[in-house]
């Protein structure tokens, strides 16, 4: 999980921590929603709070590519985690820097390692400029960034036509949906829907439950109610997508980012599948989340955080089974409209999605010395 924790950060690290399907392999922690040695702090808290000593933190990047960083501590409060009185953190950090960690770990297992990324897409970017080969060594990349115009949704929050992670590092954005891993994108087109949101409803049933996860969970919600009027779940959508694919439908479409500090940075811009050749920045397919159950996704959320906590691990707990489907299946379901797209059209789910199957093993490169220097010179 490569995340900038933040609430919603924070919350799909407890989803994932409650879910057996998954298990997490460490965490890449980047400035976005606070500076990175706030997120780096925060995903600790997180993990010493829930008694979870095993999953390695490395910190990455503490500003964008080209511009500076512009925090969500407004939204996220001032320590990033709602005010929730976690103590700081004793766990040390990974030694390595983000993009190296990410390599390490994914060269050792190719093509059975998904990276869930919830935060600007900086450490992503790097990871694939340094390791060339990383992209086809993943089985997949899952994000939360973007706002397709696929909802009524799917307008901006940064600006209003800019989704935050994008628009915070554009260029990391162009760098990874130009390259080969396969994309999965949850954008503002579902995560802004209300029927995805936690109300005051939802928070009152979770401060029922008198568990560590619930008590944690209740803070964080909320802080983000009493100040918004509702909690946003952007990053457990996207981990949800590994955990029941079936609450989504998708549409594969090409995709250009639009960099640079203009009114239009940020802009995630859906293109007709025949111009994917016009553009190196817009040269593969992406499968974008274009609707979703909201009442069964809450449904999985809240069974998931209103279950019981381990006092060593959150992943070796039973739970009642529940409809779930793979991601690959999902993305193939709805293969029947890939017509639509090849002539151009919006399609109106999903057309010609399907996981790469196989990825080549090749070794990681350890990339040029000097290269390496500067690019953390640049990022503190």
């Amino acid at each position: 999980m490569d995340m900038d924790p933040g609430i919603d950060d924070a919350l799909a690290l407890l989803l994932a921590l409650r879910s057996p399907e998954i298990q997490v392999l460490g965490i890449t922690t980047v400035a976005g929603n606070a500076p990175v040695e706030m997120t780096s702090a925060n995903a600790r808290r997180v993990l010493e709070y829930l008694g979870v000593t095993d999953i390695p933190v490395a910190m990455g990047a503490a500003k964008p590519l080209k511009h500076t960083l512009v925090n969500a501590l407004d939204y996220h409060g001032p320590d990033g985690l709602g005010q929730c009185s976690l103590p700081p953190p004793g766990l040390p950090l990974h030694p390595a820097k983000a993009w190296d960690f990410l390599a390490q770990l994914i060269s050792q297992t190719p093509s059975e390692i998904t990276l869930v990324a919830t935060g600007p897409l900086t450490n992503v970017a790097l990871a694939f400029q340094y390791h060339p080969e990383l992209p086809k060594l993943l089985a997949g990349l899952v994000l939360m960034g973007g706002a397709y115009s696929l909802t009524p949704y799917g307008k901006g929050n940064q600006t209003p036509f800019a989704e935050f992670n994008i628009w915070q590092d554009p260029e990391a954005a162009r760098i990874v949906f130009s390259s080969e891993v396969d994309i999965v994108a949850i954008g503002l087109d579902i995560s802004m829907n209300p029927a995805t949101c936690l109300t005051s409803q939802h928070l009152e049933q979770i401060k029922a439950s008198h568990t560590p996860v619930a008590w944690l969970a209740a803070k964080l919600v909320e802080y983000a109610i009493k100040r918004h009027g509702r909690c946003e779940l952007y990053d457990p959508l996207a981990l949800a997508t590994l955990l029941d694919a079936s609450l989504f439908d998708f549409i594969s479409a090409p995709v250009e980012v639009i960099s640079g500090n203009g009114w239009d940075r940020g802009i995630t811009r859906i293109l007709p599948s025949d111009s994917c050749q016009l553009s190196a920045n817009s040269s593969q397919l992406m499968h974008i989340a274009a609707s979703i159950d909201g009442p069964r996704f809450l449904k999985l959320f809240l069974s998931r955080i209103l279950g019981t906590l381990s006092n060593t691990s959150c992943h070796s707990e039973p739970f009642a089974p529940c409809h779930s489907e793979g991601l690959a299946e999902a993305l193939s379901r709805s293969s029947e409209r890939s017509e639509e797209t090849a002539k151009g059209q919006r399609p109106k789910n999903l057309t010609q999605g399907k996981l790469r199957e196989e990825s080549r093993p090749f070794p990681i490169a350890q990339g040029d010395k000097k290269t390496t220097s500067k690019l953390e010179e640049q990022n503190g």
